[in-house]
C-alpha cells in the first residue's frame, strides 16, 4: 500500500517539475495536466483505505493483547488452590439439595396457610348467609339473601388474593434468605484469576443471575412464569359459575364445590411461582459448578504446559504485534502525508 502510495505520490512530483519547465510543449503539458486529475483520486482512494485500515488493525492490536493477557493469566491460574474449589463444589451441591428440601417445606406451608386464610373467608359466608337466626343450616339461600352474598364473593377473593400475596412473599423469603447465605468469594477470587475478557463476561453474567434472583424471590407475584394465569383471571370462571345463577338458589354444596376449585387453583398458584424461582436458583448454582469445572479444566491444561512452551507462545505474540506494528506505521505515514 505504501509503495502504491509513493508511486503516486512521485508521480505528482514528477508532474509539478514537468509543469514547471517552460521548454516543455503545450500538449505534454495538457497530458500531465489530465495525469494528475488521474492520479489525485487514486490518492483519495489509499488515504480513504488507510483510515479504514487504521481501524481494522486497531481490532487485531486488541485480539493480541487478549492474548498476551490470557498468557499472562496461566500462571495464577495454574497456581490456584484445587482442594478449595473442589470443597467449593461439594458444598454448591449440598446446598442445592437442601434448598429443593427446604422450598418444598415452604411451599406446601404456604398452601396450607393459603387454604386456611380461604377456608376463614368461606366460614364467614356460612355464619352470614347460610345459617337462620335459630342457629339451623341452611339447604340454599333465595332472592331476598342471594343478592348480599353475591356482592360479598368478589371482594372476598379480593381480599384472599392479596392475603396469598403476602403469604408467598414471606415463604419465598425464606427460600432466598437460604439462597444469599451461600459464600460467593471464592468464585469471586477465581474470575479475578481470569484474563480481563473472561473475567468481564463471567462478572456480567454473575451479576445478572443476582439481580434476576432478588428480583423474582423478592417480589414474586409480581413477576410470574410465562405459562401461569393471574390468580383471580384462574378462578373467575369458577365465581361465575356460583354467583350466576339467573333466577335459582345458590346451595351450600355449590359453595363447598366451589371452595374445592379455588383450592386446586391456591396450589396450581403456588407452586407454579415456587416451582419457577427453585429452578431458577438451581440453574444458577449449577453454572457456579459450570465455572468451577471449566476452571478446574483450565488449571489442569496450563499445569501441563512446559516453559518451552510458555516462552514459545510469547514469542510468537511478540512476533506478531511487531509486524502489526509495521503496518500501523506505514498507515500512519499515508495518512501524515500532506
Amino acid at each position: 500500500m505504501n509503495e502504491y502510495f509513493n508511486t503516486f505520490l512521485n508521480l505528482d512530483e514528477s508532474i509539478d517539475q514537468l509543469l514547471t519547465d517552460e521548454h516543455n510543449s503545450l500538449e505534454l503539458k495538457q497530458s500531465a495536466t489530465s495525469l494528475r486529475k488521474s492520479v489525485q483520486p487514486c490518492v483519495e482512494e489509499l488515504k480513504h483505505s488507510a483510515v479504514k485500515l487504521k481501524g481494522l488493525v486497531q481490532g487485531c492490536f486488541y485480539d493480541l493483547y487478549n492474548a498476551e493477557d490470557v498468557w499472562n493469566s496461566k500462571p495464577k491460574i495454574a497456581e490456584a488452590a484445587k482442594d478449595e474449589i473442589w470443597e467449593q463444589i461439594g458444598q454448591i451441591t449440598g446446598r442445592s439439595i437442601r434448598i429443593r428440601n427446604f422450598a418444598d417445606q415452604c411451599k406446601d406451608e404456604a398452601i396450607k396457610r393459603a387454604n386456611k386464610s380461604l377456608d376463614e373467608r368461606v366460614d364467614f359466608l356460612r355464619k352470614k348467609y347460610f345459617i337462620d337466626s335459630k342457629g339451623n343450616k341452611k339447604k340454599g339461600i333465595g332472592f331476598s339473601e342471594k343478592e348480599g352474598f353475591i356482592k360479598q364473593v368478589n371482594p372476598k377473593i379480593d381480599y384472599h388474593y392479596e392475603e396469598m400475596k403476602r403469604i408467598i412473599k414471606t415463604s419465598m423469603g425464606l427460600v432466598y434468605q437460604e439462597i444469599i447465605s451461600i459464600q460467593i468469594e471464592s468464585i469471586q477470587r477465581c474470575i479475578s484469576l481470569l484474563d480481563n475478557q473472561s473475567k468481564g463476561q463471567y462478572i456480567k453474567q454473575m451479576e445478572f443471575i443476582i439481580s434476576e434472583l432478588e428480583t423474582k424471590f423478592t417480589e414474586p407475584t409480581e413477576h410470574l412464569p410465562n405459562y401461569l394465569i393471574g390468580f383471580k383471571s384462574a378462578v373467575k370462571p369458577d365465581v361465575k359459575a356460583l354467583v350466576d345463577k339467573g333466577w335459582g338458589d345458590i346451595y351450600w354444596g355449590e359453595v363447598v364445590e366451589f371452595k374445592e376449585n379455588v383450592y386446586s387453583k391456591i396450589e396450581k398458584f403456588i407452586t407454579a411461582i415456587f416451582d419457577d424461582r427453585v429452578k431458577l436458583a438451581t440453574e444458577a448454582l449449577e453454572q457456579a459448578i459450570a465455572f468451577y469445572n471449566d476452571f478446574l479444566e483450565r488449571q489442569e491444561r496450563y499445569q501441563q504446559e512446559t516453559p518451552e512452551q510458555r516462552e514459545a507462545e510469547k514469542a510468537w505474540i511478540d512476533q506478531q504485534r511487531q509486524q502489526l506494528q509495521q503496518v500501523q506505521d506505514g498507515i500512519e505515514g499515508i495518512l501524515n502525508a500532506s
